[in-house]
């Protein structure tokens, strides 16, 4: 059992919370499978549901979820994960993606116990997306 004083619990939710801050509200990952490109602004990387009717070029397979995001609703996750793929997309020179799978994961966080009665539990209903960054000149 670990027992912290309130003061003491009050600077390691803040230290915990600023760290969460810091490090972003989602992750992803890409695999290089093709040339990367310059980097363009998240702005200009289209989003596809299909292949797109002209030729394309093949950079990266990646993906993004919304693990660490602090959004409470589903489309505020929905939203944080399309940003993360689109700026992984984006640093690669990519200007699509073609999206291969929407999904959710359910996480759940472990019970605490801080001597002072404070107990926790959580479910996080984690988004997730997979696609092909592509470049469309």
């Amino acid at each position: 059992m670990i027992t912290m004083n309130p003061k003491s619990f009050l600077y390691s939710l803040i230290l915990l919370v600023g760290s969460f801050a810091l490090g972003g509200c989602a992750t992803g990952s890409a695999i290089i499978t093709g040339q990367q490109r310059t980097p363009i602004s998240p702005d200009q990387v289209r989003i596809y549901s299909t292949p797109p009717q002209k030729p394309y070029e093949e950079i990266a397979i990646i993906s993004a979820n919304s693990y660490w995001s602090w959004a409470w609703n589903e489309q505020a996750k929905m939203n944080t994960v399309t940003r993360e793929i689109r700026e992984k997309a984006a640093a690669l020179g990519a200007n699509g993606v073609i999206v291969k799978s929407l999904g959710s994961e359910a996480s759940g966080a472990a019970t605490m116990n801080f001597g002072s009665g404070l107990y926790g539990t959580s479910m996080n209903n984690i988004k997730t997306v997979d696609g092909v960054a592509i470049y469309v000149p």
